[in-house]
């Protein structure tokens, strides 16, 4: 058998794993019934869901053409690891301030078009921005510049 469309058989694949791991995990939990779902009710249903959708987009591509799966850029996908994993380490010993522009710069070299004046002034607007919803707005406690 030949796969014809190999961009949609993948995406299957993928959403068949993860829908089998879903339920396969859930049944760790009580099922219960309908009427009285258990905590592992949804998360079997669901899992169960999504490995049905995984069948319905990995089998039609034996038969029907498509794409196929494109070439991956490692640039964009390294940078933005590269920024949340700056953020993640650099949140707590220098605050959100320094870890939101690492982020940001970071995040920037995944798009190569991207100047860094650009850069720099999209990441000041967008911290800007989330200072204000998250600390101001909403009233998170997160301390914005290193603790001294």
């Amino acid at each position: 058998m030949k796969i014809r469309s190999p961009s949609d058989f993948w995406c299957g694949v993928i959403f068949l794993a993860i829908g089998i791991a879903f339920a396969v995990l859930a049944q760790e939990y009580r099922f219960g019934t309908a009427a009285r779902m258990g905590p592992g009710y949804f998360p079997t249903l669901l899992g169960g869901l999504l490995a049905v959708l995984g069948l319905s987009l990995s089998v039609p591509a034996f038969v029907f053409e498509g794409e196929g799966f494109p070439r991956l850029h490692w640039r964009p996908l390294l940078a933005i690891l590269a920024g949340i994993v700056a953020f993640a380490l650099l949140l707590d010993p220098l605050g959100f301030l320094i870890a939101a522009a690492a982020l940001l710069i970071l995040g920037g070299f995944a798009d190569p078009d991207l100047r860094p004046l650009e850069s720099l002034g999209l990441a000041v607007f967008l911290i800007a921005f989330s200072t204000g919803l998250f600390v101001l707005l909403l009233g998170l406690p997160l301390h914005l510049l290193p603790n001294l």
